[in-house]
């Protein structure tokens, strides 16, 4: 597993890595007027199973993250789309502080679970093994995340966000809508 910039907490003991995924989709922000700052409001990704190839080959599944943002976000709403192959799930808010990981699909049944964010660590500032988009203006942070009501029989019980590429927003309101999403990829693995 990668290593934040500034360590986040280790995973806790007797968890095991279950499921690691490349997610592909957009951060969700808010503005109240020109001169606030973007507020995060949560985010939705379609998840990529790549799981054996973590365990392998690392690097290439860093490549991956990078090389994701340079890809329109895919569409999995055909059932026959070879998309739908390695799609192992999908990431979204059920609001603004509960992450949301439903990883059964109509191929797979991993299980899902709801999370709240234990730590934060800041993206790296040195470019990964590709740079940014120019539309882009950072990376989203890297997270752990835990079980939001522990004991609730969730498969998964943490969530670490790692690797992520993409995704910050601007640094003010100005010249944006109420609402707008910026594009990210990120890895995301799942403990049980």
């Amino acid at each position: 597993m990668p290593t934040a910039p500034t360590p986040l907490p280790s995973v806790d003991s007797g968890l095991q890595i279950s499921h690691v995924a490349v997610g592909r989709g957009v951060q969700i922000y808010n503005c109240s007027d020109p001169s606030s700052t973007p507020t995060n409001v949560g985010a939705k990704a379609s998840l990529f199973n790549v799981t054996c190839l973590a365990s392998s080959d690392l690097e290439f599944v860093t490549w991956m993250t990078y090389a994701a943002l340079y890809y329109s976000v895919p569409s999995d709403s055909d059932p026959n789309s070879m998309i739908n192959q390695d799609l192992s799930g999908h990431h979204y808010f059920l609001d603004p502080t509960t992450p949301f990981f439903n990883m059964d699909t109509t191929a797979h049944q991993y299980g899902n679970g709801a999370f709240k964010k234990n730590s934060t660590s800041n993206a790296p500032k040195t470019q990964g093994p590709m740079p940014l988009p120019s539309n882009q203006t950072g990376s989203v942070a890297w997270l752990k995340l835990t079980e939001k009501n522990p004991g609730d029989g969730q498969v998964f019980q943490e969530v670490y966000r790692l690797n992520t590429v993409g995704g910050a927003a601007p640094a003010t309101c100005q010249g944006q809508p109420q609402s707008f999403e910026v594009q990210y990829a990120a890895q995301y693995w799942l403990f049980t």
